[in-house]
This record gives structure tokens, C-alpha cells and sequence, in this order.
């Protein structure tokens, strides 16, 4: 043991000289190789030369870019007019009653049960009526609910069916349906006395018809009420007011929290462009050719990045408003000359939805080389999607926003 410590006294001097000049080396040789991976990344340092010629080819494959609009998709899900098939299905069995009156004989009661045969469902009255002990609206057009009181041609006249209304004529109108917030914006909505049939008001009938030129109030529940000479009140509520309809005008505008993205990534990342702009104005990101649209949407990205499918719901369109049609401009990439053809994954797909509608995407595909040593590509997708509303005329399809 003596021995060996005797050797480390001899020896401790050299080592340690040793020990450091090896430490000097290493630290060296790291600072060398430090520097020589910082020269060897093209990708975060581009040539200014490169940079330029790579942004004169992104410019040149944007500006050449084709477009092609796609048909205009009807919503199947409504009539020539916008209207569900449960109001049109009502407002065709309160036609096929006034017709089924319109055709019995003078010598039969103006409701009887022949006519009554025109409804079918929940909607057909009992028969016989019971007897009455207290003032009663039993049916308007033969419905005892879900009645819809709509002011076009083919509509207007109700025929109100009960007991004890008296003999003095009073008033009849629609009032707001009183839910747990009642709104005093919407207007009572008055009923007129049919002039072309004769004793538009009796004891146990009243034949109404509501101004054709009402305009400017939109779809709502309502209650159907009469106040008697005696200002006795009766009601009959589960009702409906369905304004009449105006022409499909193009939505300007669809607010950015009715559209859902599809979160396209590239591996873990985010792609680099993804926007969204409406309404859709000239500028970086908007073609001239897409600002007669309702909403524009692009993604860029130089790696190939994951396709999917946009959701669009236009639940919160003002009452009575719904999509009437939707049609997609959309755009392919033109490589430029230096660069190969331009190729395309995914596909342009559009479908209905219960809410609106979902837009499946295409990407293009462009790759270039630019001398003498940077690679240029550029996946992207971009597309232009137009939507046509119908709802109650006189009034608009979108809340105020912003």
C-alpha cells in the first residue's frame, strides 16, 4: 500500500497534465462539429438567391391557378319554397277540408263527416262532436292542433270551428306563444273577417283570413285566440304562423363559429396555412375569382398533410331561414415549367346534413427543384363555397354579428 502511493507521487503531475490537455481536445472537437451542423441546414437558412426564386415560383403557381364550379345542389330536404315536409303536409290537409266544404251540397251542415274524411292522423276531429258547456275552439280547417296559419293565396282562409263565440262579432288574432321567456318584439298578428262568405261570424263558426300583404314578421309559435263582444277569452295554442317566402338570396356572410375545420396536420404539426375568410374580400389569401362567394377556405402546406371533411351548420339562421342551395368553386394547382405535374389526392365531395352541410377536400400536389440543391414543393387545397337562403320576405337570414 506504501508502495502505491509512493508510485501516484511520482506519477500524479504527468497524469494530470494529461487529463487536461485530453479535456482541451474533446471541448474542441465539439466546438468543431457544433459549427460544421449549423453551415450544414439549407432548410433553415435558404441561399437569398434561393429564397427569391422559390417565392417567384409559389407566385407563379398561385397566379396560374384553374378553378372549376361545380353544379348548384338543391337541399333536399325542403319544397320549391323552403318549407319543411310537416308544414307542407299540414298546409295540404287544411286545403283538402276547405276543398271537402266547398263541394257538399247547401242542405248538409257546413261541417260534416263526409269532409271531416279529408284529414287523417291525429288531426281528425271526433265524431260526433261532443256537447259544449263552455266557450271551446274545436278545430280551424279541421285541425285540432298543429295548425298553420300561412298569408299566401292558397292558404289564407280559416274556417274556426266551436261553440258559444256569440252572436256580436269581436276579435280574432295570433298572439306570441307565452313560453318561459316571452318576447314583446314579436307582434300580435290580427285576423280579418272573410268578406266573400256570408255571416263570417256566428255562435259556432268564424271565417278569417290574414293580411296578404303581411311582411316582415318571421316563423313562430303561436296561440289562436278570439276575445268575445263580452271580452270572454278563448284560445286554442299549439299553433303556427309560417310567413310567405321571398326569392333564394346569397348568404354574404357565415359567421366563423357555424364552421368546423377539419384540423388538417402534417405528423404531429399543424399545417402552415389554414385560413378562413368571410366575408370573402381581395386580398393575399382571397382569389378575385371567389369574392362573389359565401366563404372561402385555403391550406398550404410544402409537405403532404391529411385530408378530411369541413362542417358548415346554418342551425342558427334567423327563424323560418334555411339553405336553399350550396354550390363549390374549387381550384387546382398549375405547376410551373421547371417543375413536374401537378398531382391531386382526396376528392371534392359535398353532402346534406340534418344541420347544413360537410365539404370533403382535394389537395394538389406541385414539386419542384429549384438549382441547385433546395427543394420546392407545395401541397394545397382551396375552394370557394357560395349558399343560397330562402326565409319569411321583410325579414334577413342573419342575426347582427360583430
Amino acid at each position: 500500500m506504501r508502495n502505491f502511493r509512493r508510485l501516484l507521487r511520482h506519477l500524479g503531475t504527468p497524469c494530470l497534465a494529461f487529463l487536461l490537455c485530453a479535456g482541451l481536445v474533446e471541448a474542441k472537437e465539439n466546438s468543431l462539429v457544433s459549427a460544421a451542423s449549423q453551415t450544414a441546414s439549407p432548410q433553415t437558412q435558404l441561399n437569398p438567391a434561393l429564397d427569391d426564386e422559390h417565392q417567384k415560383l409559389w407566385s407563379q403557381i398561385l397566379k396560374n391557378a384553374t378553378f372549376e364550379t361545380g353544379p348548384r345542389l338543391r337541399n333536399p330536404a325542403i319544397s320549391e319554397d323552403g318549407l319543411p315536409p310537416r308544414i307542407i303536409s299540414a298546409l295540404q290537409q287544411q286545403r283538402d277540408y276547405r276543398q271537402a266544404q266547398a263541394t257538399s251540397s247547401p242542405a248538409q251542415a257546413p261541417v260534416n263527416a263526409a269532409s271531416r274524411e279529408a284529414l287523417g292522423g291525429n288531426s281528425r276531429r271526433p265524431k260526433p262532436d261532443p256537447p259544449c258547456h263552455e266557450p271551446l275552439i274545436r278545430s280551424v280547417n279541421g285541425r285540432t292542433e298543429n295548425v298553420v296559419f300561412r298569408p299566401t293565396a292558397a292558404d289564407n282562409t280559416y274556417v274556426i270551428e266551436g261553440c258559444f263565440f256569440g252572436d256580436a262579432p269581436g276579435i280574432v288574432q295570433l298572439e306570441a306563444h307565452s313560453g318561459p321567456h316571452p318576447s314583446n318584439a314579436i307582434p300580435v298578428i290580427p285576423l280579418l273577417f272573410d268578406s266573400t262568405y256570408a255571416g263570417a261570424w256566428s255562435d259556432h263558426e268564424i271565417s278569417v283570413k290574414l293580411d296578404p300583404q303581411l311582411g316582415g314578421v318571421p316563423d313562430y309559435p303561436v296561440t289562436l285566440v278570439i276575445h268575445r263582444d263580452d271580452h270572454r277569452r278563448i284560445q286554442l295554442r299549439g299553433c303556427r304562423f309560417v310567413a310567405a317566402r321571398g326569392s333564394p338570396q346569397l348568404l354574404s356572410m357565415i359567421p366563423s363559429a357555424w364552421v368546423r375545420l377539419y384540423p388538417s396536420g402534417v405528423g404531429s404539426r399543424s399545417i402552415r396555412q389554414l385560413e378562413y375568410s368571410s366575408p370573402t374580400e381581395t386580398g393575399k389569401a382571397v382569389p378575385k375569382d371567389a369574392t362573389a362567394s359565401s366563404a372561402f377556405v385555403v391550406r398550404s402546406d410544402p409537405e403532404r398533410f391529411s385530408i378530411g371533411t369541413d362542417d358548415f351548420d346554418f342551425s342558427q339562421l334567423n327563424p323560418g331561414w334555411v339553405v336553399e342551395s350550396v354550390q363549390l368553386q374549387t381550384y387546382s394547382v398549375s405547376c410551373p415549367e421547371v417543375a413536374a405535374s401537378a398531382q391531386s389526392f382526396g376528392r371534392w365531395e359535398t353532402e346534406w346534413t340534418p344541420l347544413g352541410v360537410t365539404i370533403a377536400f382535394e389537395v394538389s400536389l406541385c414539386t419542384s427543384s429549384v438549382p441547385p440543391s433546395a427543394a420546392f414543393n407545395i401541397n394545397r387545397s382551396q375552394y370557394a363555397i357560395r349558399v343560397w337562403v330562402v326565409g319569411p320576405v321583410g325579414t334577413q337570414p342573419l342575426a347582427l354579428v360583430r
